[in-house]
């Protein structure tokens, strides 16, 4: 029997949950938590996935920890008799040797172009797959299959959990072939930490092919680009600042140390002009047939749902608004 909404696969510490098909609502509310969403319209929702905060986040970390090391190492080594520049200058190298290959990789990662967006019509009810070759097909948005995989670790810190969320389209020339855990497909693979988050993210893209564009979050990325090109980099250190002296002034301390660390450890306003300025000039669809399929449609020729899909929405609706009401 082929997986669908609402199946759980359990196993040791770990278990898998089937988000479509069929798109029947989640319960939770719509968020773009890895902000996915590039570009969107009343006909099509265009998706990318560019999350290379994390890395960011955890290279700057690292190098000002070793910066912090060497002055500490310099400052109690003051005065010290037989301390020379050599041996101070054995943690400033060591972190070099430590964190250049890995700011190599990361640039030259981060230096990529970025790939073609998945596109949602949901006048047409498909989903365009483009890949960086140019190569496109055309897959059956009820074909779309949105999987929430999630493992529990042990270790010595205690119990902590991992998940994601993943969108699974079948190949060119599969379009009407089921899911498989094994199944060669097309793969986009979201790090929102399964559940809820899962359920959030996979929302906004349902949301907006069976309810509508109002019902999606904004496109955060015009705001922010605004942001940079009107104050840079020092703009954004300065809007950091001072949301962290508005934190402070109110008493919200644990708000306040968050941004505490993303300001100074974790290189927060750096991170955003980056991504910023990466996702400045997003890749549209150029294949004449792609941009004819983005075209609008007379409200008549909008493709309907499957009957299937309509009676698994109704039924679900009622579980959700039955549970709302307990």
């Amino acid at each position: 029997m082929n997986a669908q909404a609402g199946d759980i696969e359990r196993g040791f510490l770990r278990q898998q949950e089937h988000l479509a098909p069929l798109p029947i609502p989640t319960g939770q509310p719509p968020q773009d938590l890895m902000n996915i969403i590039w570009r969107k319209n009343p006909v099509y929702l265009d998706i990318g996935s560019f999350a290379m905060g994390g890395g960011w986040m955890t290279l700057h970390m690292g190098t000002v920890l070793f910066i912090a090391i060497s002055v500490w190492v310099a400052a109690s080594s003051a005065g010290v008799p037989g301390v020379t520049w050599v041996y101070l200058g054995i943690v400033p190298l060591m972190g070099a040797a430590i964190m250049g290959p890995l700011w190599y990789f990361f640039i030259k990662q981060w230096r990529k172009p970025l790939t073609p967006p998945l596109r949602f019509n949901r006048q047409r009810r498909e989903v365009c797959v483009t890949e960086s070759d140019g190569n496109y097909w055309f897959v059956p948005w009820e074909r779309v299959h949105a999987v929430s995989p999630s493992a529990l670790s042990l270790n010595t810190g205690g119990a902590s959990k991992q998940g994601a969320l993943i969108l699974w389209l079948p190949l060119e020339g599969q379009e009407h072939e089921a899911y498989a855990e094994n199944k060669p497909g097309w793969v986009m693979m979201l790090n929102t930490g399964g559940g809820m988050g899962s359920m959030a993210q996979w929302e906004c893209i349902r949301s907006f092919m069976e309810v509508g564009p109002e019902a999606v979050p904004e496109n955060s990325l015009d705001k922010a680009k605004e942001v940079v090109q009107r104050g840079g980099y020092l703009g954004m250190w300065k809007g950091v600042v001072l949301q962290l002296v508005d934190e402070l002034r109110h008493g919200k301390f644990a708000k306040a140390c968050m941004t505490f660390l993303g300001l100074t450890i974790f290189g927060i306003p750096w991170l955003a002009v980056l991504d910023t300025r990466k996702l400045a000039n997003i890749p549209d669809l150029t294949a004449p047939e792609a941009v004819e399929w983005s075209k609008p449609l007379p409200p008549e020729q909008w493709a309907k749902r499957s009957p299937e899909l309509e009676r698994a929405i109704a039924e679900r609706e009622t579980e959700l608004a039955a549970s709302s009401a307990a």
